[in-house]
């Protein structure tokens, strides 16, 4: 009776253990959908899953471990999600699709992806950001990196839906990055339909796609911003010193103290500009935008090789090799502003960047300007912005094999052709 009676406390004991994991596990994963991996404590967590504070080193030995438990519970639930959209789309006949209507399907997928199975889309983010800052914990962004390149290359193979995997692949994983903020919901599912549109037009017919949308949305982006944050003639020098920070060395090193040194201010006086850190972003991010730190940006451009292949190598050895602290910022702001809808005038500009250095690489690629279309800059930033994401996710070489590949379209568009439209 006594063995009964232990075996049955013990097994009470279980229960209640792994009811806990999973409280914890449940509450980080909720907590992602309105703040950062860094921005989560121990409290905040205990809070959500009515735990203690000592739970999550008793079950799980630290933060980063349950951090890692979280992913892998969002890893599984994202696995069976693809697993059923690839069993829904291998039964219709993609090959014989017209360029349209497979692009309507893809661009159906993301917008599911992001609204529908937003928890995991965000999961799926902060698994990245976890990866770039602390190389110890860039397991679950190898494995979504895996998943999602096995989703692209069985619908790519098996099912006929796109010639080239490795771009779909970069290029899905760029814009649904992008598509996580949300300025015009209505409109921001247009746009996305025109650069998925703009991608499948240029494979199969290599001409220029049309930026209808996307220039209509530029343009009031635009005059929401300037009707939020006033002209560029307002900003200070301490201003300047924060995009130029920004630009220059990341967001990791955008501080208080590093701006004080930059504009040869004081701690204090910079403290008291900003008020906080989220403002001190913003303005920031306004200076890069508005161009009152240019200088990264021209240099860049015109640091481009003339010859198109030389000009390809340089900007994935650039990405590759981590030497774009301005992409890896934009991407950072990219995911604070998929939380934070309110600021509305911000997530626009964002969300249909003007990309200038895109577009000058677009026409180096394409040895002149008239193929570079809005659309077609905003196609390759998303192949260039998932790249970004995949050279934490796998090997260097594999990182460089698959970039040539996918940009390889932008070379050569009618070695790409697919079924006429």
């Amino acid at each position: 009776m006594a063995h009964n009676a232990r075996s049955t406390s013990s097994i009470r004991r279980e229960t209640v253990a792994c009811d806990t994991q999973g409280r914890l596990i449940k509450a980080l994963s909720a907590l992602w959908l309105q703040h950062s991996q860094a921005e989560i404590s121990v409290r905040m967590i205990a809070r959500e899953a009515d735990a203690s504070v000592s739970a999550i080193d008793y079950h799980f030995g630290s933060l980063e471990q349950l951090f890692v438990h979280a992913q892998h519970a969002a890893l599984i639930e994202a696995s069976a999600w693809m697993e059923g959209i690839f069993q829904e789309l291998r039964v219709l006949p993609l090959d014989r699709f017209p360029m349209a209507a497979r692009a309507s399907l893809l661009a159906s997928l993301i917008e599911q992806w992001v609204c529908d199975q937003r928890p995991l889309a965000l999961a799926w983010r902060e698994a990245h950001a976890a990866a770039a800052a602390n190389p110890a914990l860039r397991e679950p962004h190898r494995q979504w990196t895996m998943l999602w390149r096995n989703l692209w290359t069985r619908l790519c193979r098996e099912a006929g839906f796109f010639p080239n995997a490795d771009l779909l692949a970069l290029f899905f994983d760029g814009e649904a990055s992008q598509h996580l903020i949300r300025g015009h919901p209505l409109l921001d599912r247009a746009l996305l339909d025109e650069t998925v549109a703009a991608l499948f037009h240029f494979v199969e017919k290599g001409g220029a796609p049309s930026s209808v949308i996307r220039v209509q949305y530029q343009d009031l982006a635009e005059r929401e911003y300037r009707e939020a944050f006033g002209a560029r003639e307002e900003f200070t020098s301490i201003d300047a010193a924060a995009a130029a920070i920004l630009a220059e060395e990341g967001l990791g090193s955008l501080t208080f103290r590093s701006v004080a040194g930059r504009a040869d201010s004081t701690l204090g006086a910079v403290a008291y500009h900003f008020g906080s850190k989220s403002k001190m972003l913003r303005l920031a991010l306004q200076g890069v935008y508005e161009g009152t730190s240019t200088a990264p940006t021209l240099v860049l451009i015109n640091a481009l090789p003339s010859d198109p292949e030389a000009a390809m190598e340089t900007i994935i050895g650039g990405v590759i090799g981590g030497r774009e602290p301005l992409l890896r910022a934009l991407d950072e702001v990219i995911l604070n502003l998929s939380r934070d809808e309110e600021d509305r005038a911000l997530c626009g500009v964002i969300r249909g960047f003007r990309d200038p250095v895109g577009g000058a690489l677009l026409a180096k690629f394409l040895g002149g300007t008239e193929l570079a279309s809005p659309s077609l800059v905003a196609v390759l930033s998303s192949v260039v912005r998932g790249l970004g994401h995949w050279r934490d996710g796998v090997a260097e070489g594999a990182a460089w094999d698959m970039a040539r590949t996918a940009l390889r379209i932008f070379r050569q568009p009618s070695h790409m052709a697919g079924p006429a439209a």
